[in-house]
């Protein structure tokens, strides 16, 4: 069965993709994983780990509380995820907070929908009512959940949607929105002015103007993900595209030639950041992260662009080259390979 989603022209102009990786999404998502042995293979490290901190009481719990409202396969509630976009201001406390703050009326909206087809225990039919000790519950759960599970993941998690929003960036440079919309991964299709996927139901969701957020996800695997209420902003959440999907530390041949650090700062800088940006998330000083920079720039891999008291960088069509050689099924020695690139780059980096 279909999803149809149907674009006007003032929602072609309004699609948008989402900035980072959203962690109440993505905890949601995580959920049919744990519950799905016949996930990808991709998600076994995860799921080793993730074994380990469920052997904690209070996190068992936890997953047990959540897997009733999110199953292995079905609807799952909207007020789980984000209704106004991800949030990153005040990190993933911040997100369980806006599932706290949830209104009466959007829990007797989504309730009912999720459990059409199964019976709801006792303490659901009590959150439907709106009990705020249910749903203060229902955060708690998900706050522990997330912080033993999902949080120590999310570099991974992260490097996944930031690898695959650069893809989505390019194509909409080189070919406008028809060509952003027509590269997303299958199952989704783009039959302009409707974008088509495989579906649990059979399903239209008319954008009226109030045009789409593409939300790429780490844990999403086979069909992509919407929200039940029509009548919120709308969304899709896809899979990250699988061959940029876990990248893990910069290994190999790029690490090889550019020293381990300089080629995880090479892969990060796919998306713009600043210098300080750069050093988190490659776990080192700012000074460092500038040294590493400098030397990217003079070989020509990244630019640096000064925006008021800030210096933003980003890898450079040389760089995408050497990078797309090593992370995204390049041959060895091909036109994408790190020597085919014509990089100059000699010894290790520092820490």
């Amino acid at each position: 069965m279909p999803l149809r989603i149907h674009f006007t022209s003032d929602d072609l102009a309004r699609v948008t993709v989402a900035p980072y990786a959203d962690m109440l999404w993505e905890l949601a998502l995580s959920l049919t994983v744990l519950q799905t042995p016949q996930a990808p293979a991709v998600f076994r490290p995860w799921r080793t780990t993730a074994s380990g901190a469920l052997a904690a009481p209070p996190v068992r719990a936890a997953t047990r509380l959540l897997t009733t409202l999110v199953a292995a396969q079905g609807p799952f509630p909207d007020f789980l995820t984000p209704q106004r976009g991800p949030v990153r201001s005040g990190g993933f406390a911040a997100a369980v907070d806006q599932v706290r703050a949830t209104p009466r009326a959007a829990l007797r909206t989504d309730l009912p929908a999720v459990f059409q087809h199964r019976r709801p225990p006792t303490w659901v039919r009590e959150l439907a009512a709106g009990e705020p000790r249910r749903l203060a519950a229902v955060a708690d759960a998900a706050r522990a959940y997330g912080e033993a599970v999902v949080l120590p993941h999310q570099r991974a998690i992260d490097a996944a949607v930031q690898a695959d929003r650069s893809l989505r960036a390019r194509d909409l440079l080189d070919g406008g929105v028809h060509r952003l919309l027509g590269g997303l991964p299958a199952p989704l299709r783009w039959k302009p002015p409707v974008l088509e996927t495989a579906y649990p139901t059979d399903r239209d969701l008319h954008l009226a103007g109030r045009g789409l957020t593409l939300v790429p996800s780490y844990f999403c695997w086979g069909a992509p993900v919407t929200l039940i209420d029509p009548d919120l902003p709308p969304v899709l959440v896809y899979p990250a595209a699988p061959e940029c999907a876990d990248q893990g530390p910069a290994r190999g041949r790029l690490a090889e030639l550019l020293g381990q650090t300089r080629a995880e700062a090479l892969l990060a800088l796919r998306v713009p950041q600043s210098t300080s940006e750069l050093a988190g998330r490659i776990g080192t000083s700012v000074a460092s992260a500038s040294r590493h920079t400098g030397v990217l720039r003079e070989c020509g891999l990244i630019r640096s662009t000064r925006q008021a008291n800030t210096v933003v960088h980003v890898v450079t069509r040389l760089g995408q080259r050497l990078l797309d050689g090593e992370t995204c099924g390049g041959p060895h020695g091909g036109a994408g390979s790190p020597a085919a690139a014509g990089a100059r780059v000699t010894g290790r980096s520092g820490p």
